[in-house]
């Protein structure tokens, strides 16, 4: 079996050095090297676009990540392994998930939630799991991962969450989902994000850092925000999918970008704030992740074939 490996940085890639844990200088991968001394039956091509902790990734190392994945020639492997940071993940996988949305291949995201030589890092074994899961041939983009309950659970890419202090990952909908004992089970429907096709190999995407996140919390002043520069807004809800909608409505109106709201689930009967913050212009985006929603919103931003609204639909 072969399989490309798209090397970004992060946890799995770092050691303790110098009083601090940082990404490896030379770019290596001591969990490729630890899985080929284990594993004859898998060889590896590795790309290194970035070399970064992924609380650092900007506009410029999404670009540099596109290409990478526009220029995977999936006639020659198996199966694609992206290595990424955690706490980004959510981000991250989000993004990959809407580029390859289309990919013929498996395509596995992995993090750590510790350095390898930790003795209660997961790395390795969501590693294990990815190169398992594309034995399988098990297709979509994914993100294994093990939570501290002790299971490997198999997320749909575009629909991860953030993780808490917890250091554990969830979906939006469920994990799609679990690898226990050398057996994957599937437990939900595939979430599967998909990008209009308006970008490609000759008309690769570029991300501006343009878009404006936004996050509810009591007695929010939208007076303080400045929108100089941002193409458009999303705003994340409380888990009501509400907001404080008497202050932000004034924004909204005030507002000559769009502005939309996430997540909202499809058929939820809104509360009176969340009616009146959709009346006042608000684009709601249903079923879908925030973290999704917003990496969706930059690529819409990168693009000029069609408007941001229709491509967020």
């Amino acid at each position: 079996m072969k399989v490309l490996l798209i090397m970004t940085g992060g946890t799995i890639g770092s050691a303790f050095d110098g009083g601090s844990i940082d990404v490896r200088s030379d770019g290596r991968s001591a969990v490729v090297d630890r899985y080929t001394a284990e594993h004859s039956d898998v060889l590896f091509d590795t790309v290194n676009p970035l070399n970064i902790l992924s609380e650092r990734v900007s506009a410029d190392d999404f670009n540099l990540l596109a290409k990478a994945l526009y220029d995977i020639d999936d006639s020659n492997y198996d199966g694609v392994i992206v290595t990424a940071g955690s706490d980004t993940l959510a981000y991250l996988s989000a993004f990959v998930g809407l580029v390859l949305g289309g990919c013929a291949l498996p395509v596995m995201i992995v993090a750590a939630n510790k350095i390898l030589t930790a003795p209660d890092s997961n790395g390795y074994e969501n590693f294990c799991c990815a190169a398992e899961l594309i034995k399988r041939g098990l297709r979509g983009v994914f993100v294994p991962y093990r939570n501290s309950d002790g299971v490997a659970y198999v997320h749909s890419a575009t629909d991860l969450r953030q993780a808490d202090l917890s250091e554990d990952f969830f979906s939006l909908h469920g994990a799609y989902g679990v690898y226990e004992n050398g057996r994957f089970t599937e437990k939900h429907p595939y979430i599967g994000q998909r990008l209009p096709a308006v970008f490609g190999r000759e008309n690769l995407p570029h991300i501006s850092d343009n878009v404006l996140l936004l996050t509810p919390y009591p007695m929010q002043d939208y007076t303080r925000i400045n929108t100089d520069g941002v193409r458009a807004v999303l705003h994340t809800l409380y888990h009501s999918a509400t907001l404080d909608s008497p202050r932000a409505v004034g924004f909204v109106r005030e507002l000559d970008v769009p502005f939309f709201i996430a997540s909202v689930r499809a058929g939820q009967k809104p509360y009176a704030t969340t009616k009146e913050i959709i009346e006042a212009g608000a684009v709601p985006l249903y079923d879908i992740a925030p973290e999704c929603a917003y990496m969706k919103l930059l690529l819409a931003c990168a693009q000029e074939k069609m408007s941001i609204q229709a491509f967020m639909q």
